[in-house]
């Protein structure tokens, strides 16, 4: 081989609008210059054609490919508006490059090249990084932010401004794990956060020589326009609606002694469905950061169990299992500091309202009898 015909890239896609795309990507170029093959090695790859992909993944069992594709190709897929590839030309040794390829191929072989992804501790980023590092005669030095206030949610929350309703979504069933503070090799799972880590890394070897971990660096995808970002608010829109028409509902209930049980029903209906996945989730996934979403304390499958009480006008238990749900989730957030998004609140309000309306006119209708 001749003398520097090999040259291996971190590449960096920024996010896109699209959801699959809000994160950024990561992938390794490896370039045999004078031999004309040049591939990108991608860990990001899935077939979402394999048997139960949608119940696996949202069980966690999600199994991602290392997959190899042509530059021209993967280049031709990111570009697309908004989207800016930096690309940064590792400063390895040539032995390194070719144990950095090597591994890459190997890693690539169909009995190699499945792994069980997971989105925060395992993902494309972390796992460039790791073979990386790997393929090194020395020590990767990242420079030490330190600050360690910052969380996993913080990051999301970053990246989903440009979807409300993804935001909260994600808020929604993700829980405590996602706001415990991360250390600065932790926030690297986001592929900016490694591509700007990386760019000031130094490798250290035996001898205590240093060099920069990029040599260079060159952006072949250059986007002028910025992300959208969405200021709508328009979940927290929909469940300040929802509270305001419980009000509205209180009063006139309030004024007939009589409560509307419809509006009960479909409210226990609606959020024993959203229950269900969260409680799914909760107990079943796999996912990081499910497993210790306190939610499920209010919002769980039980609340199907409340319907036929509610249609009975037995809407007393109801109203207290309720209470004492509100009481016990505002506790255990307080305890664990588990945070959630505001658009949580008018539900909330909400069921506050329907307990004290429901046990006001049914004190009234026991006293009348």
């Amino acid at each position: 081989m001749e003398t520097d015909s090999l040259q291996i890239s971190l590449i960096t896609c920024s996010p896109g609008q699209d959801t699959y795309a809000m994160f950024g990507h990561t992938g390794i170029r490896v370039n045999y210059v004078y031999q004309f093959r040049d591939y990108v090695f991608n860990y990001g790859m899935f077939n979402y054609k394999s048997e139960n992909f949608i119940y696996r993944f949202v069980k966690g069992e999600t199994d991602y490919i290392l997959g190899v594709e042509p530059t021209d190709f993967f280049f031709t897929r990111y570009n697309e508006p908004g989207i800016t590839v930096t690309e940064q030309i590792l400063n390895l040794t040539e032995k390194e490059k070719e144990t950095l390829a090597g591994k890459l191929e190997e890693n690539a072989l169909p009995q190699n090249r499945t792994y069980r992804y997971n989105w925060l501790y395992d993902n494309c980023t972390t796992r460039a990084r790791d073979i990386i590092e790997s393929s090194i005669d020395g020590k990767v030095s990242y420079p030490a932010e330190g600050d360690y206030s910052t969380t996993t949610r913080s990051i999301l929350h970053n990246y989903t401004a440009v979807s409300d309703w993804t935001q909260f979504g994600i808020d929604l069933v993700l829980g405590e794990e996602i706001d415990r503070p991360l250390t600065d090799r932790q926030q690297m799972f986001i592929p900016a956060n490694y591509m700007n880590a990386a760019g000031q890394a130094v490798i250290t070897d035996d001898a205590g020589n240093q060099r920069p971990l990029i040599s260079s660096t060159v952006t072949p995808i250059k986007s002028d326009s910025a992300r959208t970002v969405d200021n709508n608010h328009s979940a927290l829109m929909c469940t300040t609606g929802l509270f305001f028409i419980s009000v509205g509902l209180a009063l006139l209930e309030l004024k007939r002694k009589k409560t509307y049980r419809w509006f009960d029903a479909s409210l226990a209906f609606i959020l024993g469905l959203a229950g269900c996945l969260i409680a799914f989730l909760f107990f079943f996934s796999e996912h990081a950061g499910v497993s210790t979403n306190y939610l499920v304390i209010l919002l769980n499958p039980l609340h199907f169990i409340a319907i036929p009480f509610i249609l009975k006008r037995k809407t007393n238990v109801v109203s207290y299992v309720t209470l004492a749900d509100i009481l016990l989730l505002v506790l255990t957030i307080l305890l664990t500091g588990q945070a959630f998004n505001i658009a949580i609140l008018p539900v909330v309000l909400t069921l506050l309202v329907r307990v004290i309306v429901n046990l006001r006119i049914f004190s009234y209708l026991c006293n009348r009898n």
